[in-house]
């Protein structure tokens, strides 16, 4: 039996594919307010460039990236500049890291993949789609393998040790560089990054089957205008439970 399933680029928003990872920003916290009267005047600049990084916001409200989210001009002298551009490479790092993992599992370029399009064009062996799924799963695996490594707190806190200032300056840095409460929190961010890792493979394995599917199946459906046709009704119905399976994106 002969059964179509119509896939217009109109409907892509019915068949999106969720990837969920969550971006770990390392938010660096004043530990407290024992070096306020020191330095007055530095002290201040340092501490309010702190607290701009703290709230710093990586990507737009329309999903877009921030363009330089980090003010890399140094605003203190002398061995307080030392600490503020240690922390604010340190935070750049991290935030740039971050937006390219984001641009390579940008959502159009995902939904791209199963487009009529792409399709049409890739299939019926679909070797460049299945290749660029195995690129996002790297490019997760390792932005998660380096975001572990870059959060901790001795990689961290090490990041001054080799700088030429006094160890006044190492200990300023440390403290402003992490306390408790911000420790907790870069664990918990870690844990977190960890479970949207399972489910972004889980959604990248899903997609894959797809194409999995339309390679070992080929001589079962055909690509007729903006729609692919299937030759029998046990194909059309294992497509379509496959697709079903894709998850939504919010």
């Amino acid at each position: 039996m002969e059964e179509e399933n119509k896939k217009k680029e109109g409907k892509r928003s019915k068949k999106k594919v969720i990837i969920t990872i969550i971006i770990v920003v390392v938010i660096v916290l004043l530990a407290g307010g024992g070096f306020i009267f020191y330095h007055g005047n530095q002290t201040g600049k340092l501490i309010a460039e702190v607290n701009k990084m703290a709230e710093v916001q990586v990507i737009n409200d329309d999903g877009s990236l921030v363009e330089s989210p980090i003010d890399m001009e140094i605003k203190t002298t002398g061995s307080y500049a030392v600490v503020e551009e240690t922390l604010k490479s340190y935070m750049n790092e991290i935030i740039t890291e971050t937006q390219e993992v984001v641009k390579s599992l940008d959502e159009d370029k995902i939904m791209n993949l199963v487009s009529i399009d792409n399709i049409k064009e890739d299939g019926p062996d679909f070797t460049n789609s299945k290749a660029e799924i195995a690129n996002m799963r790297e490019a997760i695996d390792i932005y998660v393998s380096r975001m572990e490594e870059n959060t901790k707190e001795d990689n961290l806190l090490s990041r001054i040790d080799d700088k030429n200032v006094s160890q006044y300056y190492k200990e300023l840095y440390k403290q402003l560089a992490i306390d408790e409460e911000s420790g907790a929190s870069m664990k918990s961010a870690i844990e977190e990054l960890k479970t949207a890792q399972e489910q972004a493979k889980v959604a990248l394995d899903d997609l894959e089957s797809i194409f999995n599917f339309l390679s070992e199946n080929k001589n079962e459906w055909q690509v007729e205008g903006e729609q692919i046709v299937f030759t029998t009704q046990s194909a059309y119905d294992e497509y379509t439970n496959l697709m079903s399976t894709l998850q939504t994106m919010q």
